[in-house]
């Protein structure tokens, strides 16, 4: 097995180093300080191609392999993990569900939203009383005619406010009060009857706004659901979400090796009892500790984004324990990467002078998005047991 880059690839790696370093660095702490959601950086990105790279061919996308993808957050992320996270949400995610299982019309718009606007599809799943239990959501889309009626509230809604497309899960409702199970709405940003609620206050990637979506007696046309086969809708939408975990690791992954890097540099730089750090056994281990970590972690990503599979459309999904182990290894090591890089600065890395402080609470993250560790944990155990109770 061939582990090295092909050379399109190496291109591609460059570019997004070059634009981390040079371009979304610089501002990467005005983001965080302000709240602010990086417009000016989303329009490099499209400019550059990295927007909507999964997209197909002959809706004027790339059709580019997910490992691709998992390539550019990864570097991104190192820089500025707010940036790394608008890479993902415009390559897998709600646009991966849409391409895989949406109509031809839902896949053309959304494709040329994200392509010609730098739009960022959000994917609204979570509510108040349903998060990693997604299907207690309560959240209803009625038929009425030729519309759905949509009542409920969404929170914690990565991009809310921002994105113009908003995919919204919802229990689908027959016109005889039937319940058709959990379905995907798409609804725009505008739409009478939806309107955006509390910002939260969040810990980490502030540059993003987290949102609570309300929806009261919201009427979109009954050809924005998606699926619109009600065969299975619920699991292939879940599948459409496996390759975001992957999104998820890889900007974990990029945010730890670019701390660990600061670390390493400033180990060889900085002296302490007359020697540099990195003359140190003990400091020397927790590094190499740390590399092993991130390519272990790397490793899993690439695998899981290697063996993705043919969907529906020529999309390419990655199988759910892969993902899953993916998403726990990675989020776990890469936060514990990240504390002890900063612990390598002492005082000065505690500090927000520097980015470290940033990086840690970015990073911490990715333990509860997209599916917390715990969630993930039993995902896998239940492909180890299938035959087992579920707890």
């Amino acid at each position: 097995m061939d582990f090295s880059l092909s050379s399109e690839q190496q291109v591609l790696v460059e570019l997004a180093d070059r634009l981390g370093r040079e371009v979304f660095a610089p501002k990467a702490a005005r983001w965080d300080r302000n709240h602010e959601y990086p417009h000016e950086n989303v329009e490099v990105l499209r400019q550059a191609g990295l927007l909507g790279m999964t997209i197909p061919r002959r809706f004027g996308g790339q059709e580019r392999p997910l490992i691709d993808v998992a390539l550019v957050i990864e570097q991104i992320a190192r820089y500025c993990g707010v940036t790394a996270r608008i890479v993902v949400e415009t390559n897998v995610g709600a646009l991966g569900c849409i391409m895989a299982y949406g109509s031809e019309a839902q896949q053309r718009e959304t494709a040329r939203r994200i392509l010609e606007e730098g739009d960022k599809p959000v994917i609204a799943m979570t509510e108040p009383e349903a998060g990693t239990d997604l299907t207690a959501l309560r959240t209803t889309a009625v038929e009425q005619d030729d519309h759905y009626v949509i009542h409920g509230t969404k929170h914690w809604i990565t991009g809310g406010g921002i994105a113009r497309t908003n995919f919204v899960f919802a229990r689908i409702v027959d016109r005889g009060g039937r319940d058709q199970g959990i379905g995907g709405i798409l609804v725009d940003k505008g739409t009478p009857g939806f309107r955006f609620g509390r910002v939260e206050d969040a810990m980490g990637l502030r540059g993003i706004p987290e949102t609570e979506l309300i929806f009261e007696n919201c009427r979109v046309p009954k050809e924005n659901l998606v699926p619109a086969d009600p065969r299975d809708r619920f699991k292939k939408l879940m599948n459409g979400y496996n390759a975001q975990r992957i999104g998820a690791s890889c900007v974990a992954l990029g945010i730890a090796r670019g701390a660990h890097e600061l670390a390493v540099d400033y180990m060889q730089q900085r002296t302490s009892g007359g020697r540099k750090l990195a003359d140190y056994q003990g400091l020397r281990w927790m590094a190499a500790h740390g590399e092993a970590r991130l390519q272990a972690a790397r490793l899993l990503i690439h695998r899981a984004a290697c063996n993705a599979r043919h969907l529906p459309n020529n999309v390419m999904l990655p199988d759910m324990e892969e993902a899953s182990i993916a998403k726990v290894f990675t989020a776990h090591n890469a936060f514990d990467v990240v504390s002890e890089s900063l612990q390598m600065f002492g005082a000065a890395g505690y500090s927000r002078d520097l980015p470290l402080e940033r990086m840690l609470r970015d990073v911490r993250m990715f333990q509860i998005g997209g599916g917390t560790s715990q969630a993930q944990l039993n995902m896998i155990a239940r492909c180890i047991f299938p035959d087992a109770g579920r707890p």
